[in-house]
C-alpha cells in the first residue's frame, strides 16, 4: 500500500513539474510583439529585458501550442462596448454606445501588436471626440439654465412690483401699523443689547475691583509683616548658644522703648537687628532719608533704614554702657533686589548668622555681657522724656 502511495505521489510531482503550453493565438501575439519589439532602432533597456522574456517563454511555452477556444456567439454579443470603465453613468454610457463605431482593424485582419496598438489609438480618438461633445452639451445645458432663471426673475419682480397708482391709495392706517412694529422691534433688539452689555460692564468692574483690593490687601500685610521670629530662628539654630545672647524685643522693656526688635551679645560684640518688612525692588540711596520700593502690584516710599538703625543703636549703648563694639544690622525678607547695590549693613535672614560669626575677635568678657544682659531686662524706663527714638 506505501509503495503505491509514493508512486502516485511521484507521478503527480512530475506530472505537475511539465510546462504548461499557451493557446496558437497568444504564442502569435508573443511572436507579434517580439519582431515589433526587435525592429524598433531606439531600444531602451526595459525593451532589451522584455526581449529577453518574450524568448524564454515561446522557448519554454509555444513548442506545442494548443488550439485556441472562441467564445459562443452569445458570449461575443454579450461582450461589452469600448468605455465601460470610463463612463459610469447609465446614460452617458449609452450616448457613448450609439456614438461609437468599433474600428475594423480591431476584429479583422492579422491580431497582432500592431494592429493592437492602432486600434487603442483610433478608440482614443472616438472618445476625445465624444468627450468634446460633451463638454459642449453641458455648456449648452448652463446656459440654457441660467436663461431660465434670469427669465423667471424678471417676471418675479414684475408681479411684486405695485403700480403708482395703486401704491398712492394704500391705507395710511396701515401703513402707520407697520412702521410702529418695527420701530418697536428695533427697539427690542436695542434694549437687549444694552441689556447684556451692561451685564458685561459690571462683570468687568467687579473683577477689577476684587484684583484692586487683593492688591491692597496683600500690600497692607507685606507692611505689617515686620517680625523677628524668623531672624531669631536662624540666629538660634546657628550660633553657638554658649557665646552668644539672643533678646527678643519681648523680652526686656527697654528694647521695647527703643523699638529695637531684637540684640546678639557675644564677646565679639553687642548686634543690634531692626526688620525690615518690604519686599522687591529697594532703590537704596545711602544719603536719601527715603527709600523706594517696587513690586508687583504698586510702588511705595519708606524712611531709610540705616539713619533709624544709627539712631537707636547709639541709644542702646548709652543704656547697657557699651562705650564701644556695638554693631547694627537690617534684616530683609528673602526676595529682595537692591539698587543700584546692596548696602553694607543691609542683610536678608538666611545671611544674618554668617554675618555675626565674621566678627571673632574679643572685645568683651563674659562679666560684661552679663552685666549688659541685665541692664537690658531692668532697664524700663531709663529714657529721659527729652530723648528722641527715630521710628
Amino acid at each position: 500500500m506505501n509503495r503505491w502511495i509514493l508512486f502516485l505521489l511521484l507521478y503527480v510531482g512530475t506530472s505537475s513539474a511539465e510546462s504548461v503550453q499557451l493557446d496558437v493565438y497568444q504564442c502569435d501575439r508573443y511572436a507579434a510583439e517580439l519582431v515589433f519589439l526587435q525592429q524598433n532602432t531606439e531600444m531602451k533597456q526595459s525593451d532589451q529585458a522584455r526581449i529577453t522574456r518574450l524568448i524564454e517563454r515561446i522557448e519554454n511555452y509555444c513548442e506545442s501550442p494548443t488550439v485556441a477556444r472562441k467564445p459562443p456567439v452569445e458570449a461575443r454579443e454579450r461582450q461589452s462596448v469600448f468605455g465601460h470603465a470610463h463612463y459610469s453613468d447609465p446614460e452617458i454610457y449609452a450616448q457613448w454606445q450609439a456614438f461609437f463605431q468599433k474600428p475594423a482593424i480591431c476584429h479583422h485582419g492579422e491580431q497582432n501588436f500592431q494592429s493592437a496598438v492602432k486600434c487603442a489609438e483610433m478608440v482614443a480618438k472616438q472618445r476625445q471626440a465624444f468627450e468634446s461633445r460633451l463638454d459642449k452639451q453641458k455648456e449648452a445645458k448652463e446656459r440654457n439654465r441660467r436663461t431660465e432663471l434670469t427669465r423667471a426673475s424678471k417676471e418675479i419682480s414684475q408681479e411684486t412690483t405695485t403700480p403708482p397708482s395703486v401704491a398712492s391709495k394704500r391705507d395710511d392706517t396701515s401703513y402707520q401699523l407697520n412702521t410702529d412694529i418695527a420701530l418697536d422691534k428695533n427697539a427690542g433688539h436695542f434694549s437687549r443689547f444694552g441689556f447684556w452689555l451692561s451685564i458685561v460692564l459690571c462683570g468687568y468692574l467687579f473683577i477689577e475691583l476684587i484684583k484692586h483690593m487683593s492688591r491692597s490687601s496683600s500690600t497692607i500685610n507685606d507692611n505689617k509683616k515686620r517680625s523677628f521670629k524668623p531672624t531669631y530662628h536662624a540666629l538660634t539654630s546657628k550660633l553657638d548658644n554658649k557665646k552668644y545672647i539672643i533678646v527678643h524685643r519681648s523680652m526686656s522693656p527697654l528694647l521695647e522703648e527703643l523699638d529695637i526688635d531684637g540684640v546678639a551679645l557675644s564677646p565679639f560684640g553687642l548686634f543690634v537687628f531692626v526688620s525690615c518688612p518690604y519686599v522687591g525692588e529697594i532703590e537704596a540711596n545711602l544719603e536719601s532719608e527715603m527709600w523706594h520700593v517696587t513690586r508687583e502690584g504698586g510702588a511705595q516710599y519708606f524712611l531709610n533704614p540705616l539713619n533709624a538703625v544709627k539712631i537707636r543703636a547709639s541709644k542702646l549703648a548709652e543704656c547697657v554702657g557699651a562705650k564701644s563694639g556695638v554693631k547694627y544690622i537690617v534684616t530683609f525678607n528673602s526676595g529682595c533686589q537692591f539698587y543700584p547695590g546692596k548696602p553694607v549693613s543691609c542683610f536678608e535672614i538666611e545671611q544674618v548668622a554668617f554675618e555675626v560669626m565674621r566678627y571673632t575677635q574679643f572685645i568683651f568678657s563674659y562679666e560684661q555681657l552679663r552685666y549688659f544682659e541685665q541692664r537690658l531686662y531692668s532697664q524700663s524706663h531709663a529714657l529721659e522724656a527729652s530723648h528722641q527714638i527715630a521710628s
